[in-house]
């Protein structure tokens, strides 16, 4: 081996090993970062005290821009209630130690509007990891941690805080627009004392810079658990809660149903909500992105014959809900 040539691999090995320790120290600067917010800002923490939360908020749609309601009563991670009310669709929600029920008066609840629960919850799951790659500060007040991108539209998270106090002031996700990835960002404000913590009294979303939902918080009050409160309502869909170890379903068999030739212009993609239970059979089908068309029924009717891999919560089957695209077309 040359000299010239042992020279270039070690300023290359040099190079990888300082690339290293930038990632190391990205990914421990933003860890430390994101447990400083929550111990600032998290009121769901174990152990905190109950509450009772309302946001008012807005959002907009497909030529809709309304005033809604968002109530959350907290009592623990395992013992807590919420409720969307959008016009006259109701959404009830109630979480226990290992199951949670949900409930919809209504199967045309907007998905826009639950939006709401990623502006009430202010943080990610616990359970979720993230691998920083990089630290940026976009002005002198913020700081941001940005994840390394992932999927093939290497698609990233990003976080940032406040430079004094050290508080979530924003949370980027990457959400698709179109066939192409873009950004939804939350930013979190007017934070003020409740309790030990200092919690945002105003949130504001928006989608490749365009305003998607705003919310402010009427009501955030320390409140006594009422059993009552967390009884499931009759007719609600049961499904798991699990924090670690979660894999979810996967489809094994999907029969492919053919359409009839007079059906042929109606083709359109689909959207359906639906939980598979632990056997792997779906369950509570609902349409959440129509066509508006006989391509809504097809959806239906071929996916109460689809059999999937329950889900597993620490190698345990359990209920999960999922949403499957349906494109129809001939094959």
């Amino acid at each position: 081996m040359t000299v010239v040539r042992l020279i270039v691999i070690i300023a290359l090995l040099l190079v990888l090993q300082e690339n290293t320790l930038r990632a190391d120290d990205a990914q421990k600067t933003a860890e430390g970062m994101m447990d400083r917010a929550r111990q600032l800002s998290d009121i769901r923490a174990e152990n905190a005290p109950g509450f009772r939360l309302q946001l008012v908020f807005s959002y907009v749609g497909k030529d809709l821009e309304t005033l809604q309601t968002y109530t959350e009563v907290w009592n623990s991670n395992s013992q807590w209630r919420r409720e969307i009310v959008v016009g006259n669709f109701r959404r009830v929600e109630i979480g226990g130690t290992k199951r949670h029920w949900l409930l919809d008066n209504d199967s045309s609840f907007p998905e826009e509007a639950e939006r709401v629960l990623a502006v009430a919850d202010m943080f990610p799951p616990r359970s979720a990891k993230f691998k920083f790659e990089s630290l940026a500060s976009p002005d002198a007040a913020t700081r941001c941690a940005v994840t390394e991108g992932t999927g093939e539209q290497h698609a990233k998270h990003a976080f940032c805080f406040d430079q004094d106090q050290g508080a979530l002031v924003e949370n980027i996700s990457p959400q698709l627009v179109g066939r192409r990835m873009g950004d939804f960002a939350c930013s979190f404000s007017a934070f003020r004392k409740f309790g030990a913590c200092r919690f945002p009294r105003e949130m504001k979303c928006l989608q490749e810079g365009h305003s998607k939902m705003e919310a402010k918080v009427v009501e955030l009050i320390s409140s006594q658990p009422n059993p009552a409160e967390f009884q499931p309502p009759a007719g609600a869909v049961e499904m798991g809660t699990c924090s670690l170890n979660l894999v979810p379903p996967k489809a094994i068999s999907n029969p492919y149903f053919g359409l009839d030739l007079e059906m042929q212009h109606y083709l359109a993609p689909v959207e359906v909500w639906l939980v598979v239970d632990i056997k792997g059979h779906p369950q509570n089908l609902k349409i959440i992105k129509s066509a508006a068309n006989k391509s809504d029924d097809s959806a239906l009717l071929r996916l109460r014959n689809w059999r999937f891999k329950p889900a597993t919560c620490n190698g345990e089957p359990m209920p999960m809900p999922i949403t499957v695209k349906m494109n129809f077309g001939p094959r």
